[in-house]
């Protein structure tokens, strides 16, 4: 390009080497073209030949707008020379333009800064343009992550319809067990044994009710509040962690309203029993699916075993209560074993029983606590620190009742837990017979 060569020979100022400015112009890192009053380029610097694929003297006296989409021609039509012949009083002036266009006719998006210079005392026209491509794939990941929130946040607002009917409706259910107990406790005021124990129950329910509820509902409401300060796409990590902790305290909510309720059909005598015979495979299969469940759910990482012969006569069972009272011991077992400890199922087949054991490696049960484990909200003095409500036990002890069976536990502190179920089966084919009719 004779016309800018030209100029640098004869150098821009006199007391400066030209070619420190040569060496500027074709090492920046941005794209910068000169043109004249006509829109005519006169020169472009090495990194606008990498933006555009072409070569300078490929550009030498072709217009500037050759570098702009036909489609954005309209709305600069003019434009150029009138920047050109009224330069703006700020320095620089930006364009904005959706798209520049290649040699090879691809688009990328740009932004596009004009600035007035002179040499010789003679104006031009510098053009510094800005590829956006990654910008703009960055403005998408935006939008994406927050429609991703957007949604997250429209679950959340349905998850809290959906929670406050559930709490709505076990409320209900605890008030209509709380006035069973208060007319219990009418029926039992003719002894005041009978009365002094009615009060101590009613005592311990509602402040161990009002503790267990307090602690998760507390950490709903900061985990929604702090989500609410994680609203820019980067914080989505922190909002992962509350909405987790929301969901392990809604989960918890709902096994403390699951024992309630059990509690409360045990005390009214309103569990039936529906017994079907059904093959230990079948049996096996049930209870390796409650420990598949309860191990994806599981933090600790921790091991679950199981064995049971499959082979054999058939098995006379409540599949829903087996299946409660394994959920009690299984869930106990992790709740108090460390982490990547095992936790082993054994079911063994009796001819007039069927006998399971779980076993874990926890913080064990002492001796004088092991008296009062099947009592009603009972809580050993080592589980201070866990969360719980001390019916599980009662419960499972409570169903054994219903099927005729019992429980017995072996354990020593810190050395870890084995609670043996045994449920009475009755003789072979005939009785089986009678309930598979």
């Amino acid at each position: 390009m004779p016309e800018v060569d030209n100029m640098y020979r004869s150098g821009v100022d006199g007391n400066v080497d030209t070619r420190q400015y040569e060496a500027l112009f074709n090492n920046a890192a941005i794209g910068i073209v000169l043109a004249n009053q006509a829109g005519e380029i006169i020169h472009l610097n090495r990194f606008a030949e990498m933006q555009f694929g072409y070569k300078r003297d490929e550009l030498a006296g072709r217009l500037f707008d050759l570098l702009i989409p036909q489609k954005c021609h309209d709305g600069h039509e003019g434009y150029w020379e009138h920047f050109y012949n009224y330069p703006p009083t700020r320095a620089g002036d930006k364009i904005r333009v959706l798209y520049a266009s290649r040699k090879d006719g691809s688009e990328f998006p740009a932004d596009l800064s004009l600035s007035h210079c002179g040499l010789e005392g003679r104006p031009f026209v510098a053009a510094f343009i800005v590829d956006n491509t990654a910008r703009n794939k960055d403005e998408l990941l935006s939008l994406s992550r927050k429609e991703q929130l957007d949604r997250a946040a429209a679950e959340l607002r349905q998850w809290e319809l959906e929670f406050e009917k559930k709490v709505h409706d076990r409320t209900i259910m605890l008030q209509e067990a709380l006035l069973a107990l208060g007319k219990s406790w009418e029926e039992l005021n003719i002894t005041y044994k009978k009365e002094k124990e009615l009060g101590l129950l009613k005592s311990t329910f509602v402040s161990m009710a009002s503790h267990e509820f307090r602690t998760p509902l507390t950490t709903i409401l900061s985990s929604i509040s702090l989500i609410q300060r994680y609203a820019t796409p980067g914080e989505l990590p922190n909002q992962g962690r509350h909405i987790e902790k929301i969901r392990n305290a809604v989960k918890y909510l709902g096994c403390i309203m699951e024992d309630f309720l059990s509690l409360s059909k045990l005390e009214e005598g309103r569990v039936e029993l529906h017994m079907e015979s059904l093959s230990r495979k079948k049996l096996f299969s049930d209870v390796d699916d409650l420990l598949q469940e309860l191990g994806q759910s599981n933090p600790k990482d921790q091991k679950i075993e199981l064995s049971c012969a499959i082979d054999g006569d058939l098995v006379v069972m409540d599949r829903k209560i087996l299946r409660n009272i394994l959920m009690n011991l299984v869930s106990n077992a992790i709740k108090y074993s460390p982490e990547k400890s095992v936790i082993a199922v054994h079911c063994y087949f009796e001819p007039e029983e069927l006998q399971i054991s779980v076993s874990d490696q926890g913080i064990g049960i002492s001796e004088e606590d092991q008296k009062h484990l099947f009592e009603r909200f009972f809580r050993a003095n080592n589980v201070t620190g866990i969360q719980g409500t001390g019916l599980g036990l009662h419960i499972v002890a409570r169903y054994l009742d219903l099927l005729g069976g019992r429980i017995t536990l072996k354990s020593r502190t810190n050395e870890g837990t084995i609670f043996v179920i045994y449920i009475p089966q009755p003789g072979r084919c005939n009785a089986l017979e009678s309930f598979s009719g």
